[in-house]
């Protein structure tokens, strides 16, 4: 049988040992294309791989990035075919926009979301919290 005395020592011991900075683990980290360029063509090549990962639609997905990238866009296969030369930073902050705005909730900062919509207004529904909250169309 330890002794409590002894048993606070070991304690002791055992927090000394651990480091001043314990890592912190990320669950979920805001995801990057994988983007080259065909001719005039931009070609993301992960773009399902992304939608799976954020777990949206990818027709959403294709929607918001038509509109504000404003340039007609098609999938093919695992790949999304942009009309244009578009610079890969400018898709990625899209992307990343897109994320904060309709993935990651506001409340307590999980991506375990949906999107519903309700009487014609689009919500984030979280699973992790509860939080449901209005975000903006996608037109």
């Amino acid at each position: 049988m330890v002794k409590p005395d002894d048993y606070e020592k070991m304690l002791d011991e055992a927090y000394s040992l651990l480091p001043d900075k314990v890592k912190e683990t990320v669950r979920f980290e805001i995801p990057k294309f994988e983007v080259f360029f065909q001719g005039n063509q931009t070609i993301i090549v992960n773009f399902m791989e992304v939608c799976k990962y954020i777990r949206r639609d990818p027709k959403v997905i294709l929607k918001y990035l038509t509109k504000e990238l404003a340039a007609p866009a098609n999938v093919a296969g695992d790949r999304l075919i942009i009309k244009g030369k578009v610079r890969p930073d400018k898709i990625n902050k899209k992307l990343e926009t897109f994320v904060k705005t309709y993935v990651i909730c506001k409340e307590c900062g999980k991506p375990d979301t949906e999107l519903i919509t309700i009487e014609g207004v689009l919500y984030v529904r979280c699973s992790a919290c509860g939080a449901r909250y209005p975000v903006p169309p996608i037109a």
